[in-house]
């Protein structure tokens, strides 16, 4: 017989049984006891909630919050690199540098139209966005 005992959830607060070996492997690992996988992902989910531990991250989650687009053509783009649809450059595409290189969106309502760039000419390319417009590439992917 398997000895078992009985938990509260930590996140919908019901108790269930679990087996004593499984209590101790939780407990192990640091983390908590949850009744059901749809529990553990609700938690997991609740505490990827937590506030920003460094300026940095403080900044990039201010940033998504304010410019939801943005983050999405960001996402759209890093999924089809993800997925083999589309292939980053290796070079900038206005030095030919091949340092550091970055996608610039010119306008991010449309998330394959870009122009791949080094640091410093992504930073040109941001502080006048009208002028690198007409050199970005739509890859529609």
């Amino acid at each position: 017989m398997v000895d078992t005992r009985t938990v509260n959830c930590e996140w919908c607060r019901e108790p269930f049984e679990k087996e004593e070996s499984r209590i101790k492997q939780t407990v192990k690992i640091g983390q908590k006891h949850t009744c059901s996988r749809s529990c553990a992902s609700k938690l997991t989910n609740e505490n990827r909630r937590c506030d920003p531990s460094t300026p940095n991250a403080e900044q990039t989650r201010r940033d998504k919050e304010k410019f939801p687009e943005k983050e999405h053509a960001r996402y759209l783009v890093r999924q089809a690199v993800k997925t083999g649809k589309l292939v980053p450059l290796d070079e900038c595409e206005l030095c030919m540098s091949e340092k550091n290189i970055q996608g610039h969106h010119p306008d991010h309502s449309r998330p394959f139209f870009l122009l791949y760039l080094c640091a410093e000419c992504h930073r040109q390319a941001d502080e006048d966005p009208d002028k690198y417009e007409n050199l970005a590439t739509d890859y529609g992917v």
